[in-house]
């Protein structure tokens, strides 16, 4: 039999390691971020920014991007957040209780989050899936009621 190349790359298996996690797991990691630990905080951003597919993994999305809010992020774990939420949005690759992920951009960096926002309502033929144009009016009904900060 021939030797087939397995080694993973770190990506690879911090996806695999997400991937394993079960509802109990997430939600004791989440139960980290109440403390503002900083190695939970940074799995938390790790595991939103990965796309895992799990038994309730999105709501354990949404869960850890409340607590997030409160919590002392560094300015790259920001920058990451808002790049794979807003990545997410637009690509239309998103599921259930994805409004508290927005939600916490909107905390991070409204401004960014509005611009995107505008700019998928107003491009439909870029971004064509209905479900993307109705989270950016929704989005941009938020402009409305609280000013954009930087």
């Amino acid at each position: 039999m021939p030797y087939r190349h397995t080694a993973k790359t770190e990506a690879e298996r911090r996806l695999a390691f997400f991937e394993a996690l079960h509802k109990e797991d997430l939600h004791q990691l989440a139960d980290r971020l109440l403390g503002d630990e900083p190695e939970a905080i940074e799995l938390c951003v790790a595991f939103i920014e990965a796309d895992t597919r799990g038994n309730w993994h999105g709501r354990a999305r949404a869960m850890m991007a409340r607590r997030l809010k409160h919590c002392t992020l560094s300015t790259q774990q920001q920058t990451r957040l808002i790049t794979a939420i807003l990545g997410r949005f637009v690509s239309g690759n998103f599921a259930e209780q994805f409004k508290d992920q927005i939600r916490l951009v909107l905390h991070l960096h409204a401004a960014q989050v509005f611009a995107v926002a505008r700019n998928c309502l107003a491009h439909p033929l870029d971004y064509p899936q209905a479900h993307v144009r109705r989270y950016a009016a929704w989005i941009l009904a938020h402009a409305q009621q609280k000013p954009a900060q930087d």
